[in-house]
């Protein structure tokens, strides 16, 4: 199950009510993404969600563009490449992720409609769609921020790795074939990230939800014992 984000303003999923204005739709758009954000399981999805994208995905991005396309990078480490890349886009991306689940979850309703069992389907295709157009421009960013010979790959490399060694050549390559491959394998990457990050909200809420049922369980138990009904 995903969380469902409809604002009140919104009629059942599948129907849409009146054309609202910019304002009201604007309050109306705000006001269901406080509700939305008012689960824990919402929460969840989103660390989950972000940490799977960020690393998981992070980590498959950086064998395309490190390894496969062999653009290059810092004398450090690949692990220690990879989690520098990795944090820096779960610092950049995860804000927009915050943004981006409540809307994924609110189209995936109002697409399926009375077809419920096709809503996480949809929320796994829309959230790692646009988490992958997101994205596209990611090889641009990190030229900037982190490829070698920034402030962050020097002084990454000054303290983890040998600023000394000598370092194979990268290739480069045009900035419109980059942005393709990028979105290329950005989406089925993200699409099966994100639909690995519902599995695991989906197990952590299951666990808990059996944990507050013994819980439960045991307490009712424990009356019973008390007040010698059992």
């Amino acid at each position: 199950m995903i969380e469902v984000f409809e604002p009140p303003e919104f009629g059942p999923a599948g129907r849409m009510g009146p054309p609202l204005g910019i304002v009201t739709a604007a309050h109306s758009a705000v006001r269901g993404l406080v509700d939305y954000y008012r689960r824990r399981t919402a929460w969840l999805s989103l660390v989950v969600t972000s940490i799977a994208l960020c690393y998981l995905g992070g980590a498959a991005m950086f064998w395309f563009h490190a390894v496969a396309l062999n653009e290059g990078g810092p004398a450090i480490s690949w692990y220690a490449h990879w989690l520098l890349d990795s944090t820096v886009g779960f610092l950049a991306l995860t804000p927009a992720l915050f943004f981006i689940l409540p809307f994924a979850t609110w189209a995936a309703v109002h697409l399926a409609g009375e077809r419920v069992g096709r809503r996480p389907a949809y929320y796994v295709a829309i959230t790692g769609l646009l988490f992958a157009l997101l994205t596209v421009p990611g090889p641009v960013v990190h030229d900037l921020l982190v490829a070698r010979g920034t402030w962050l790959a020097n002084t990454a490399t000054r303290l983890i790795g040998d600023p000394n060694r000598a370092l194979p050549p990268g290739h480069d390559y045009p900035l419109a074939s980059v942005l393709t491959s990028q979105l290329g394998f950005a989406i089925p990457t993200y699409v099966l990230m994100t639909a690995a990050a519902l599995l695991a909200v989906r197990w952590i809420t299951g666990r808990r939800q059996r944990a507050l049922q013994i819980e439960s369980l045991a307490i009712t138990l424990g009356r019973r014992a008390r007040g010698g009904r059992l």
